[in-house]
């Protein structure tokens, strides 16, 4: 596939977003996006610092952010990347790239999948390599559980690889849970509420020991979890669709910020790279695409139900696939 290199994170965009038959995004309205907030981002002050040594404890265990993100000082002020933060503490998060808002809340079941498969990419050692990292501000607004949270005034929020940086303390008051920063030892711990409430339970009934901690727990279907037996058809797609919907939230964020960061390159090694980066998250959401859809086919047979349904999402995947090739082209003409 033959696309023009100034293009390619805008075929990206287009040919990821539209992850279900029911809600496609239009290519003039992606790439309007691309435009509104590229003028934005060039608008605003670039920042470059020092990725910082920092162990992260989540629920009691130790995870790394996903390659590609980081955890960095700046004005005496500890910033963290906000999905992983979030997903970490099991919160959904949203990017509303046309108006520049992140909705942090509690997830359902289906949103839950995603961000277990999203942690999966979490390892639990790495070795530091100290990298100096230039980062975009973005004027970002924030609502976490329906109420609307303003950054402190003289701190900000920054954009790189498609991820959100946001002051450790404002994220740790805005969402509702523990996390503490100890400067000794450069561990940040976050404990999630289900976390914290067993533990609580645990001590409570003078048990002694802490119950095992895990990373993510493991979604149950409200179908499975009722014991009802056969899945409906309504159930089987409706979850599939949201499931559906919520990896088209995350790649649309990802996959925004590294298209911004590649207008906003200097020199065409960094562009080359960013490319190269752009298609490995883009094969990624793509693989995630078909193992969703894959497991509602198998759900599909299994309980005896039409699969035509499957067909129709591809079908539109490629489709919108197929615009954002067509729009790439326009542009190298």
């Amino acid at each position: 596939m033959k696309i023009p290199a100034a293009a390619l994170l805008t075929v990206a965009l287009i040919g990821s977003a539209p992850l279900t038959a029911s809600a496609p995004i239009s290519a003039s309205a992606a790439v309007a996006t691309v435009t509104a907030s590229t003028a934005t981002t060039k608008a605003s002050n670039t920042i470059k610092v020092q990725n910082a040594d920092v162990k992260l404890l989540f629920d009691g265990v130790a995870l790394q952010p996903p390659a590609g993100q980081y955890v960095f000082m700046y004005n005496n002020t500890t910033y963290v990347p906000l999905r992983f933060m979030s997903y970490a503490l099991q919160k959904s998060v949203s990017w509303d790239a046309k108006n520049l808002k992140v909705t942090v809340a509690e997830p359902s079941s289906s949103e839950l999948v995603v961000i277990k498969e999203y942690l999966m990419n979490a390892t639990t050692s790495a070795s530091f390599t100290s990298k100096s990292i230039a980062l975009n501000n973005v004027n970002a607004s924030y609502v976490f559980s329906g109420n609307n949270k303003a950054l402190p005034k003289g701190q900000s929020s920054y954009l790189l690889n498609g991820s959100i940086y946001v002051p450790l303390r404002f994220l740790s008051e805005s969402v509702g849970n523990s996390i503490s920063w100890d400067q000794k030892t450069k561990t940040i711990t976050a404990n999630s509420k289900g976390y914290e409430e067993k533990n609580t339970n645990v001590n409570s009934n003078g048990n002694g020991s802490g119950p095992t901690a895990s990373a993510s727990p493991t979604p149950t279907s409200t179908s499975e979890a009722s014991g009802s037996g056969k899945l409906s058809y309504e159930t089987i797609t409706g979850e599939t669709e949201a499931k559906l919907n919520a990896l088209k939230s995350q790649s649309q964020s990802t996959l925004m910020g590294i298209a911004l960061e590649y207008v906003n390159a200097k020199d065409e090694t960094a562009k080359q790279s960013i490319k190269v980066r752009g298609v490995q998250q883009l094969t990624s959401f793509k693989a995630s695409f078909n193992s969703i859809v894959a497991d509602a086919e198998q759900k599909l047979n299994n309980n005896g139900y039409s699969t035509g349904i499957i067909q129709q999402y591809r079908d539109e995947f490629e489709s919108q696939l197929q615009l954002g090739e067509d729009i790439a082209e326009g542009m190298a003409n």
